[in-house]
């Protein structure tokens, strides 16, 4: 029989117990170490490897099938009466759990243990075997997959919006313009870790359009009269459009832990309103 998909070897698994051959006896063996499986060489270490392996890149044999990796939580039995342990995906009855997994903090992820199912060279299958005992993956372990997953983040362009919406304006009196500062979050997975990615916006540059120097800001603008409030005067008449670049910063977190982390580089996304006809104001005195 030939392996074809993760689920076959997820189906042994639920067909009963099993000691991997590998470490039957060996609850001390360190993670990420290489093996055989069905006398092919596996160096599957790395973090990297390990996700390219479970997601269907093989083994390294002469068909990607020849090897399947998937992930399951090992556990360390101990077999009183005897006086060891050994490693299993449940631990049978008259064996008491000494081991389940690593012991993460509340930063980290709780990665179950890699393991391979192989098929010999005659067609049999070989019994599971474990290639990693787990892990607790940290925000560091992912920060470049992050980092990659930022640069190519969809975000939405921060909208501008004037005090009051209107096509005209008065030379001088200008217009108002804001913004929001939501951050704008994506659901992703990194190396089989769920994670969320977020874009935070960091300035913002508005742009009258009409030569003048560009208003840099922190926030996001506030109302006419609040410290906040941004002022684009237009000195003189025409007819021109704001333009609002907004630079953004890029945090990431594992799903369920409270910390953000900030990934390296920004992206920036610009607005235009529609085109605004300044006008110039006469003043006149008329008899009341």
């Amino acid at each position: 029989m030939r392996l074809t998909s993760t689920t076959t070897a997820l189906l042994l698994l639920a067909a009963g117990n099993f000691v991997p051959a590998s470490a039957s006896d060996d609850a001390d063996a360190p993670a990420g170490f290489g093996g055989k499986v069905a006398n092919q060489e596996v160096t599957v270490e790395t973090l990297e490897e390990q996700q390219a392996a479970v997601g269907g890149s093989g083994g390294g044999g002469s068909s990607p099938s020849d090897t399947i990796y998937f992930r399951a939580t090992v556990r360390q039995c101990w077999l009183r009466d005897l006086d060891q342990t050994r490693l299993a995906t449940v631990c049978e009855e008259g064996t008491e759990l000494a081991y389940e997994g690593p012991d993460c903090d509340e930063d980290s992820f709780e990665l179950a243990a890699l393991w391979a199912v192989s098929n010999r060279p005659d067609g049999a299958q070989l019994p599971p075997e474990l290639i990693d005992e787990g892990m607790c993956v940290t925000p560091a372990d992912l920060l470049d997959a992050a980092t990659r997953e930022f640069r190519t983040m969809p975000i939405t362009p921060a909208r501008v919006s004037l005090e009051v919406e209107r096509d005209w304006a008065i030379v001088n009196f200008g217009v108002h313009p804001r913004t929001d500062e939501d951050p704008q979050v994506l659901a992703t997975e990194l190396l089989g870790v769920p994670v969320e990615i977020r874009a935070v916006p960091a300035e913002y540059t508005w742009d009258a359009g009409d030569g003048t120097d560009p208003v840099v800001t922190d926030h996001p603008g506030g109302q006419w009269g609040t410290a906040q409030a941004i002022h684009l005067p237009y000195p003189a008449p025409g007819t021109f459009s704001v333009t609002l670049t907004t630079t953004w910063h890029g945090q990431f977190r594992i799903v369920g832990t409270p910390t953000w982390t900030d990934v390296p580089g920004e992206a920036t996304t610009t607005d235009t309103t529609y085109p605004i006809e300044v006008h110039a104001a006469e003043v006149r005195l008329v008899q009341p």
